[in-house]
């Protein structure tokens, strides 16, 4: 907890002053960092190196202090983004929450908090796996045990390391990610390869629900790109089709109230 508090601190002054002393980043984020292409290393003199963010970091981290200085549900809950890009973990690790036992310890630990871990562990087949996309849905999971079960379940946020982690076990996994094209693409390109029995989650009136709910802009980002997705699995072309013919998409952050 005290390294993840660390990487925290530092990707907040590296929001604030843009830059930062090299030596001043740990090795581990930085790295991140650099495979994210979030910034970028500058040889000023000699030794001396700075880091550098970029464009792309302050959007991801843009909601950055809301999410770490959140009091309330609501506070947290109310930040809203539609970028794709802000699904980006902020160190290799394993970032879960819920109400199941995990290497003999219970879950959760703290409120509005999440645990990493550094290595993958192995779990009881029983325990029920729902893979989010963001990262508010992973720090208010009861707010959506309504869709799924009271207990022994685990909510996993999707990163590198998740992808590595549903691969080889045998529990039930469902993925619950945006409903817009650039979710179910993120499902069908990333996620179903690694698990062929993974379950795409799509609530009870959906249709109505991106209706009166989703937004329009989020849409017009993502049509360009994926005006030609298809599926093979029935249930999420129709989930297609009511995207397309509302030309709306809804954040699974709605769910959370």
């Amino acid at each position: 907890m005290i390294q993840t508090t660390k990487y925290m601190q530092t990707l907040l002054k590296l929001k604030e002053q843009k830059e930062l002393n090299f030596s001043s980043v740990p090795k581990e984020l930085l790295n991140s960092l650099l495979d994210e292409k979030l910034v970028i290393v500058k040889t000023i003199t000699g030794r001396k190196k700075r880091v550098i963010v970029n464009e792309v970091f302050l959007e991801v981290y843009k909601d950055l202090e809301d999410i770490q200085n959140a009091t309330t549900r609501s506070e947290l809950i109310n930040e809203k983004s539609h970028s794709k890009t802000k699904k980006i973990s902020v160190q290799d690790g394993l970032y879960i929450n819920g109400n199941c036992e995990i290497l003999g310890v219970k879950l959760p630990l703290f409120n509005k908090s999440a645990v990493i871990l550094k290595e993958i562990p192995v779990i009881e087949e029983d325990i029920l796996i729902i893979v989010v996309e963001n990262f508010e849905n992973l720090i208010f999971w009861e707010n959506q045990l309504e869709f799924f079960q009271k207990e022994n379940i685990l909510f996993i946020f999707r990163n590198k390391k998740m992808l590595e982690f549903i691969k080889n076990i045998k529990n039930r996994i469902i993925y619950f990610g945006d409903f817009d094209l650039a979710g179910i693409d993120i499902f069908q390109t990333q996620i179903k390869k690694r698990n062929k029995n993974i379950e795409f989650f799509i609530p009870k009136k959906i249709e109505e629900l991106i209706e009166k709910y989703g937004n329009r802009t989020l849409f017009s980002k993502q049509w360009n790109k994926y005006n030609n997705i298809i599926s093979e699995d029935d249930k999420i072309q129709q989930l297609i089709n009511i995207i397309i013919k509302y030309q709306k998409g809804l954040e699974q952050e709605f769910f959370i109230k």
